[in-house]
């Protein structure tokens, strides 16, 4: 396990946090500019002194400022990847690359060629900071972090700096180091889509304050998560059973609980069995009596959770559909005036969704 308790005071900023997530797979920090996601990563990688605080990756503490434990930056085995890079200008990227592995004292060459082949760094190595693209120096960022072999990767908003078209790119490099590599990421982002894309688990982050931290799956998609449920682009987070495959046919069939759902067009990149599906609040329609003779092919039966009033008028509903749950965005006189209350029984009609965030990348950043 991963376990932060930490006070800060900077200028007029205080951070005061805690939280404990597994040592395993991508940890989401979210929150918006100004949330203290930066001052945590300081914290966390040692160049910033708390007033008090403990840090525990595992089994090695860090930090714990009651017992006058303080490892220095230098020997706490985290990988850091800062917005924009930050390479050695005099170095070449295989220099640049070697610069973390020669902080461990040795070069692993079996693991250098994994993390060049993986990145796609071959054709950069000799090349220098000046001649690369944002998008290739967030590669080289990544492969000098992962050469220093960390116990933990530190990810600061490193989409922020590069173009739609490198993001989707870089997006697929982090999936792959998260598939190939096993490090324990804490990915700190603003993005939604890239907490959908990536995020096993979530720390929620607003004004220096943890306002909710745990499994992804159960933050998503509850009308009650703060941060989240006032968002234009609220929605839930669904798991799939794919039962056919885009060389069947390109109207897919899924499972969801026991309910058919039917994908059309079923993406060709989308891998089964078990696929995660996002279903944007404003594309989900209530009933109160099962219907008949419309276009829209998802109705599946549900019972309503809770109702949540939100600043634009509108009434977030959260809803049951066998053991996940769903969210509707509707206005307050469709409450009114179908009677929607706690417990009742509805069908909520999907309009669309998009399949495993490559499509809900692209959903969520076009508005």
């Amino acid at each position: 396990m991963i376990d932060v308790e930490l006070l800060c005071h900077r200028g007029s900023f205080t951070l005061d946090v805690g939280f404990t997530t597994p040592a395993d797979g991508v940890t989401a920090v979210f929150g918006a500019s100004g949330a203290g996601k930066s001052t945590l990563l300081d914290l966390l990688v040692g160049s910033l002194q708390p007033k008090r605080g403990r840090i525990v990756i595992g089994d090695r503490v860090l930090l714990d400022t009651g017992r006058r434990i303080h490892i220095p930056t230098e020997s706490r085995s985290i990988g850091w990847v800062p917005q924009d890079g930050l390479l050695f200008p005099n170095l070449k990227v295989l220099n640049n690359l070697r610069y973390g592995a020669r902080r461990t004292l040795r070069i692993d060459e079996a693991l250098e060629a994994r993390v060049i082949d993986t990145l796609g760094l071959d054709s950069l190595l000799e090349r220098w900071p000046r001649d690369l693209s944002g998008g290739e120096r967030q590669r080289v960022a990544l492969g000098r972090a992962l050469l220093a072999s960390p116990q933990l990767l530190l990810l600061d908003e490193p989409l922020a700096a590069v173009d739609a078209a490198r993001k989707a790119e870089i997006l697929v490099l982090l999936e792959s180091i998260k598939r190939e590599f096993r490090i324990p990421v804490l990915h700190v982002t603003h993005s939604l889509a890239e907490v959908l894309r990536l995020a096993d688990h979530l720390v929620l982050l607003d004004r220096g304050q943890v306002l909710a931290h745990g499994p992804i799956e159960n933050l998503i998609g509850r009308a009650d998560t703060p941060l989240l449920a006032m968002r234009a682009d609220v929605g839930s987070l669904l798991t799939l059973e794919l039962k056919t495959s885009a060389a069947d046919s390109t109207h897919g069939l899924a499972d969801l609980d026991g309910h058919t759902i039917r994908i059309s067009p079923l993406p060709a990149d989308v891998k089964g069995p078990l696929i995660r599906a996002y279903v944007p609040a404003n594309e989900v329609i209530i009933a109160t009596q099962a219907p008949q003779g419309i276009s829209v092919r998802n109705i599946l039966p549900a019972r309503i959770l809770q109702l949540r009033r939100r600043n634009d008028g509108s009434v977030l509903i959260e809803l049951a559909v066998g053991k996940q749950r769903l969210l509707a965005a509707v206005t307050d006189a469709a409450v009114r005036d179908l009677g929607l209350v706690v417990d009742r029984p509805v069908f909520a009609l999907v309009k669309s969704m998009s399949l495993d965030a490559p499509a809900g990348l692209r959903l969520l950043e076009t508005g």
